[in-house]
Order: structure tokens, then sequence, then C-alpha cells
């Protein structure tokens, strides 16, 4: 079974929007899309293992900005 994109080239064009990159063109986020969902999925798996090794099921706020400091993307 195949596992559908979740960020699609719309989503990274509407972020670029948000930190004011005005122009993007829909080739450049056609191919921006899997490089984002794959270094989204290497924070949340980063995350996990922080709530994990807190002994946690839940996944908290922390986690996240814990992830995204060890990767330098705070």
């Amino acid at each position: 079974m195949s596992n559908p994109n979740f960020i699609t080239p719309g989503s990274v064009r509407a972020i670029a929007l948000s930190v004011d990159v005005t122009y993007l063109t829909e080739e450049a986020a056609k191919a921006l899309a899997p490089d984002v969902e794959y270094r989204l999925r290497e924070v949340i798996q980063d995350a996990l293992k922080f709530a994990r090794h807190s002994k946690r099921t839940k996944l908290t706020t922390q986690d996240i900005n814990d992830a995204l400091r060890l990767r330098n993307i705070e």
C-alpha cells in the first residue's frame, strides 16, 4: 500500500507566503514538498524519542521544541 504525501505543493506555497517569500513557482513547490515532508517526519520521530525517554505516551510541545533544537532548526 502506498503512503500518500501529506505535504502538498499548495502547503509549501502557503508556508512560503507566511514567511514573506512572495514568488515561488509551482515547480519549485513540487520539488520542495517531499523534502519538507521528510524533514518534518524526522523532527516528529526525534520528538517521540524525547517523549519515550521521559516515559510519557503523550507528545508535548516541549518534545517538539527539543527535537527542533537538536537539529538546529529552532
